[in-house]
């Protein structure tokens, strides 16, 4: 098992998943820092872990350890295998200033946050769709449009955590002491867990702690790791 604390910082960045990054754009050449911030591909907590488990069954095992021969081959030779995987969300981005370009004509800023505020995913928000913010009209009214010289807060909100849990069942036969055949029954993704990223809309208009959001304001509308193509997350192989 292993646990991993970690903070990446930069000005600018990009996760895998973002495609080519062809350049960095300068919000205030006077402040080169304005920008700090989480990188975008930032994990503060990560815990893995894997596991190879012989089922105590059969003979010399500590439960059944006098089974005969018949009971063996059935009770006998089991094994149980496992990866369990848990980290936090990947930053998910920030409101964006919608109105104007407030410190560089090319570069939008992003939102100002006027009061403490976090991510709170939930998976029936508004609409019965998944959301970034358990209250999508206070988040977004929590923000205000960036002043001249201010390139905005960058990467305090997070996409939901992922987690993963993948097993193995495997039934061994052994001939003669030396020969043995092994059946092997894996599943990925057990739990079927979906870990939702791609937020669709954090644009912000003029004075957004005075008006209401679009109704796909922090929507989430993506499964972190899955193709476009994919329509089940979880995976059975059976192997021989």
């Amino acid at each position: 098992m292993n646990y991993t604390y970690s903070h990446s910082l930069d000005t600018a960045s990009g996760n895998e998943a973002s495609g080519s990054i062809t350049g960095i754009n300068v919000l205030n050449p006077l402040n080169l820092n304005a920008n700090r911030g989480s990188s975008d591909f930032d994990v503060r907590h990560l815990v893995n872990a894997n596991f190879i488990y012989e089922l105590p069954f059969g003979k010399g095992k500590m439960l059944f350890g006098n089974a005969g021969k018949g009971m063996n081959a059935f009770l006998g030779g089991w094994t149980f295998t496992g990866i369990v995987r848990w980290n936090t969300g990947l930053p998910s981005g920030e409101p964006f200033d919608d109105a104007r370009w407030a410190t560089n004509w090319n570069v939008q800023s992003n939102g100002v946050r006027l009061r403490t505020l976090y991510s709170s995913p939930v998976k029936n928000g508004v609409g019965g769709t998944p959301n970034l913010f358990s209250d999508p009209t206070a988040a977004y009214q929590s923000f205000r449009n960036a002043r001249p010289g201010e390139a905005g807060d960058r990467n305090l909100l997070r996409d939901p955590g992922f987690s993963s849990f993948d097993a193995g069942l495997y039934k061994s036969f052994t001939f003669k002491e030396r020969n043995k055949i092994t059946f092997r029954l894996e599943v990925f993704n057990v739990t079927n867990t979906q870990p939702l990223t791609g937020v669709s809309n954090l644009g912000l208009t003029l004075d957004p702690n005075l008006k209401t959001p679009s109704p796909d304001f922090g929507k989430l509308t993506a499964i972190q790791g899955a193709p476009e193509s994919s329509s089940l997350p979880c995976d059975t192989i059976f192997r021989l």
